[in-house]
């Protein structure tokens, strides 16, 4: 046909692009009590089948790319996938998480059963403490430090996925930051998907990385949001108008309060922020201990100084030089001439 048609010859031979393979990370925000107060909006299952959809359409679109799953946890933060080879076996094997598992995709079927695995594993873990924060600081060394193993060997793009579900992070700004210097560095960009609350670190994270912040305002629609927003590719992203955050505080949150700080006080240890000093003269992150002249010192009000009250100049009153008081003076400041005066001329 190629013979009878010179199409090809005209346009050209067409030439199949090189896809690039990409590595998805996604960190999961495991913290039940975030989770407890969407319960009315969206369960934790169905946000994880959602995930679970916009992982496999990940795969599905380059067989050479890869994903990886990590869950935030008040306990810490801990790989979901991929996990040692044994656990990948037994997972496989079973399917008793997976509905229809059997005429699933291989690749598809392994990665859900081992993240469901781990999930149950994990949610089931006596020792976790829920009182305290999601682990997402240590999520995103996790992420960075696989992201850094897997390029060094192979050639691909990477980027971070954040679902969270909880607001009170200002304990893990330093850490977090820290990644964020580290992720824009190696050209990783981090997409935030914000489910309850709001956090000022993650915007800048999002901002700084090139990244994609959304706050979802009907969680029901996740899967849409998933797979219409965060399925973009960072390479087509300026070709896309995505709504992300536009306008980004860009100011620091205090460590005590969790409020935004224009004019504060900083650690000069740890760099902790804080908006007021604290009340046992300690650092609330690495419990340095202040010098108490020093917060003695910064605990002074301002001292405002009155304003000097300008003299008034008085017509006749005032001796000038050379002349006692109470004598007129004229007004190249030399005595003026009264009658009476011994050695004066009469008038």
């Amino acid at each position: 046909m190629n013979a009878v048609d010179d199409t090809s010859q005209t346009l050209g031979e067409y030439v199949v692009p090189d896809e690039h393979p990409s590595l998805l990370t996604v960190i999961i925000d495991t913290h039940p009590a975030g989770w407890d107060s969407l319960k009315d909006t969206i369960t934790f299952q169905e946000a994880i089948r959602a995930l679970l959809v916009f992982i496999n359409g990940h795969i599905a679109l380059n067989n050479s790319n890869k994903v990886s799953v990590i869950a935030a946890h008040p306990s810490g933060a801990r790989f979901l996938y991929p996990v040692p080879q044994e656990k990948i076996k037994s997972s496989t094997e079973s399917g008793d998480r997976i509905q229809n598992g059997h005429t699933m995709y291989r690749q598809f079927r392994q990665i859900d059963g081992v993240v469901l695995d781990e999930l149950y594993e994990l949610l089931n873990d006596p020792n976790a403490d829920a009182s305290q924060s999601s682990a997402v600081s240590g999520a995103l060394s996790l992420a960075l430090t696989h992201i850094n193993r897997v390029t060094d060997v192979e050639s691909m793009s990477a980027r971070i996925f954040l679902l969270s579900v909880t607001g009170n992070l200002a304990s893990q700004y330093i850490g977090a930051m820290n990644c964020v210097f580290a992720a824009q560095k190696k050209h990783v960009p981090i997409d935030v998907c914000k489910l309850n609350g709001d956090t000022v670190f993650l915007q800048q994270a999002c901002d700084s990385t090139q990244g994609t912040y959304m706050k979802i305002s009907n969680p029901k629609g996740l899967i849409q949001y998933l797979m219409s927003a965060f399925s973009v590719d960072p390479s087509l992203r300026g070709h896309v108008n995505l709504a992300t955050e536009k306008d980004v505080d860009f100011r620091a949150v205090c460590f005590l309060t969790d409020n935004v700080v224009d004019i504060g006080f900083v650690c000069s240890v740890c760099l902790c922020i804080m908006s007021r000093i604290p009340p046992k003269g300690e650092c609330p992150m690495c419990g340095t201990q202040y010098d108490p002249s020093l917060i003695a010192d910064l605990s002074k009000k301002p001292v405002v100084k009155k304003k000097a009250k300008k003299k008034k100049k008085l017509d006749g009153s005032t001796p000038g030089p050379g002349s006692t008081p109470g004598t007129p003076t004229m007004s190249n400041g030399s005595p003026a001439p009264t009658s009476g005066t011994p050695g004066a001329p009469a008038p």
